[in-house]
């Protein structure tokens, strides 16, 4: 393996300074540079060109550690969309440049070379070593079609930038992609695709038998005895943090970056008597981090609400905020949880702190508690089960489909021929804050599956009890 391949690399910039080039002198702040080869020329910096995304700016190097020119200013391009992407999913196409650039120098390819032989062609070979990679194991089929994705999205920019192609980089082709809208309606909506693209599609396996279902990942839903396992091994624990979070997500099907991005805010107010729940606002517009920004509403049980408000004025806490390096304009801006350190778990996306960072805490504190402490607590009290925490969501989810399919009385009749059952399923979407109704239809069908599959095995294993002990 050549050795320039390990040291193409992606460093993150914490705070990106832009400068406007000018050719008049005013009283501003005024740099004078100097670009490569090239006169000098005068330069102000331009606080209007970049919001929050002026922070953690990805920049994909060189061996020799210079820039590589055009990998670097299609990221720039990506940022001046009008819905520019989070520095996260800059990084991660960052990194996929990445990838590609270290295989043009091991391969010696010339990327804006493009032969007149179709496979000889750079975005032909390099999906055929993606292939390789995905044969040998060494990347999943979603990751190469994602890096496959990204290389195309380059190449397209290229083209809109200037740059012309003698042949075809791919073979484009329309195909027709299936959803549900709000309301349950199905459409059909026409898409480009590529031969590169679609050859890394995989097999799907029947899920029948699966115990995970999807919800912006697999996740897996926890039997009530699991989840009467998993709080009796908090309390044991005895870390209050982690016992208010979990029971966070439990009990409104939160995610992980939303229940640590909850501030001190969300629970000032007092509620009113005879209350069962508080009703708290997330996600944009908030300073409660959702998944894609998406406004919503928990409903967080009165008791739960009470523990919080108590825990937000107890002497652990504010030790905590006593360490904490970070003050916030309002007392109330502070995280409702910290660790012992009075750093965030989950630093949310608008922090202003975010940028002294090389990498803001994304919950893996929390994944290290899991490891660390909860996963051996379990085994110690004889329970041999995995958890993460994301878990905790399709745990409510269920708990919710149950409770609701009590109180209609539709436990034991086929869901579809009942008239509540979409009353329930409407429901059961708000709560979870689903955009799409295929994603709540698989919480249901979760449910259907897996208890008649558990009743299959159950009497299988009662004939085979037969068969042995003849009874």
């Amino acid at each position: 393996m050549n050795r320039l391949k390990a040291q193409v690399r992606v460093e993150v910039i914490r705070k990106l300074e832009c400068y406007q080039p000018t050719t008049t002198y005013d009283d501003g702040e005024i740099t004078v540079m100097k670009a490569h080869d090239g006169p000098e020329f005068w330069a102000k910096k331009s606080s209007s060109l970049f919001n929050d995304f002026s922070y953690h700016y990805p920049v994909v190097l060189d061996p020799d550690g210079s820039l590589w020119s055009q990998a670097n200013r299609y990221l720039l391009s990506r940022v001046f969309q009008v819905t520019p992407p989070s520095h996260r999913t800059l990084e991660s196409i960052a990194n996929d440049l990445a990838c590609f650039r270290r295989w043009m120098l091991d391969e010696e390819v010339d990327f804006l070379a493009i032969p007149k032989r179709m496979r000889a062609r750079p975005t032909y070979r390099y999906c055929a070593y993606l292939h390789d990679l995905v044969r040998f194991q060494t990347i999943r089929p979603n990751t190469a079609k994602r890096r496959m994705s990204t290389v195309q999205n380059f190449y397209r920019w290229l083209e809109l930038d200037g740059v012309e192609f003698p042949y075809a980089l791919w073979i484009e082709s329309d195909s027709h992609l299936s959803f549900k809208d709000s309301r349950g309606l199905q459409y059909r909506k026409q898409v480009k695709s590529t031969d590169l693209t679609r050859s890394f599609r995989a097999k799907r396996q029947s899920s029948d038998y699966d115990e995970y279902l999807e919800d912006g990942g697999k996740l897996r839903p926890l039997p009530k005895d699991q989840q009467i396992a998993l709080v009796e091994a908090l309390q044991c624990i005895g870390n209050t943090e982690m016992t208010l979070a979990f029971l966070l997500a439990l009990t409104t099907g939160a995610r992980l970056q939303t229940v640590f991005t909850f501030r001190e805010q969300q629970i000032v107010d007092i509620p009113r008597d005879g209350t069962t729940a508080k009703r708290i606002k997330v996600g944009y517009g908030t300073s409660v981090n959702t998944k894609y920004g998406k406004q919503m509403v928990l409903l967080v049980p009165i008791w739960l609400y009470n523990q919080l408000q108590i825990y937000s004025r107890s002497p652990r806490r504010m030790g905590r905020i006593a360490r904490s390096p970070h003050a916030y304009p309002k007392s109330d801006d502070q995280y409702l949880f910290l660790t012992r350190a009075g750093k965030p778990y989950y630093m949310a996306t608008n922090d202003p702190f975010e940028f002294l960072y090389r990498t803001p805490p994304r919950g893996n504190a929390v994944t290290q508690f899991i490891h660390q402490q909860l996963l051996p607590e379990l085994n110690q009290q004889g329970h041999d089960f995995i958890i993460r925490f994301h878990d905790l969501r399709a745990s409510f989810g269920m708990n919710l489909v149950e409770s609701l399919l009590e109180s209609f009385k539709l436990k034991d009749a086929p869901d579809e021929r009942q008239p509540e059952f979409f009353q329930a399923l409407m429901y059961v979407r708000e709560r979870m804050g689903h955009n799409s109704l295929t994603t709540t239809e698989g919480y249901l069908n979760y449910r259907k599956k897996f208890k008649v599959a558990s009743h299959i095995q159950n009497e299988f294993e009662a004939f085979l009890k037969t068969l042995i002990s003849g009874e």
